[in-house]
């Protein structure tokens, strides 16, 4: 029994590795981070989310600490929590088996969902409405452009079961408060070629919730069309990879300390200056 309650014990303690070196990784770097995420978040919220999302996503566990608090930074410093964590498909936080060449370990990636790229999207005020729509056999849909401009018909067939039906397109209106609007269509075969493309393929959400996934797909297409903020355009840009923020967790010189140096070089000619009247 003795024996058994070690090897128990032990499988714990590695267990908790990923987690305490996410905390101690997290507080050490604090105020560099909080500098990046502002006060979106505490470090005590930042650092459960984490955890929670590396329990219902265990492979995380594998990659380094670095990639998935940097993943959970750009998650803050964006306003979009982890579907993991929140469920509800915005962002999502996923190991991928490429190499960090500094550490060895897999690295975290971060996705933007369906609805976090709406969401993104919307910020600028600018969009009156957008409404990305999935097409199935059985509906009524066409697309074309004359003279007059873009057109589009669609309506979804009558008591359709999707479940049971293949999609056969994706297609995204955006109505701009100018009074201007932007439509993009896309056939499942075109979607189909842009998720070859991706890291997250035959993982992930592609594999959970394609539809969605497809919704986004025509989006990212548009988005460059799309009166947005610097900010937003970043982030779609930057969709499916590893956030880059070495220089909070790896600085060359550690700004946070600068104050402190300032106030020593401030203190010195005071200090000699008192010696020499004591002389």
């Amino acid at each position: 029994m003795g024996e058994l309650a070690q090897a128990t014990q032990g499988r714990q303690m590695v267990q908790a590795r990923p987690q305490d070196r996410l905390k101690d990784m997290l507080m050490k770097s604090w105020p560099r981070i909080k500098a990046v995420i502002g006060n979106n978040m505490s470090g005590e919220r930042l650092y459960q989310l984490c955890v929670s999302t590396i329990n219902k996503e265990p492979k995380l566990a594998e990659c380094s600490p670095e990639s998935v608090l940097s993943c959970f930074m750009k998650c803050s410093a964006l306003g979009l929590e982890p579907s993991a964590v929140d469920g509800l498909g915005r962002a999502y936080i996923l190991p991928f088996g490429n190499k960090n060449s500094r550490t060895g370990e897999k690295d975290a990636t971060f996705i933007i969902g369906y609805k976090g790229i709406i969401d993104l999207a919307r910020r600028s005020g600018e969009l009156k409405s957008i409404h990305a729509q999935a097409v199935y056999q059985g509906d009524d849909f066409d697309a074309w452009e004359d003279e007059t401009g873009q057109h589009f018909r669609f309506h979804a067939a009558r008591g359709a079961d999707h479940s049971e039906k293949t999609l056969t397109d994706v297609f995204v209106n955006v109505q701009l408060v100018n009074g201007g609007f932007v439509f993009e269509h896309m056939t499942k075969q075109e979607v189909d070629q842009i998720r070859r493309r991706s890291k997250s393929a035959n993982n992930g959400p592609w594999v959970s919730d394609y539809e969605a996934m497809a919704k986004k797909t025509v989006i990212r297409r548009v988005f460059p069309n799309l009166p947005v903020s610097v900010n937003a355009a970043s982030a779609v840009g930057a969709d499916e990879t590893t956030p880059d923020y070495s220089d909070i967790f790896h600085p060359v010189i550690d700004a946070n300390k600068t104050p402190q140096i300032e106030a020593a070089q401030q203190a010195a000619p005071d200090e000699e200056a008192a010696s020499c009247v004591v002389e």
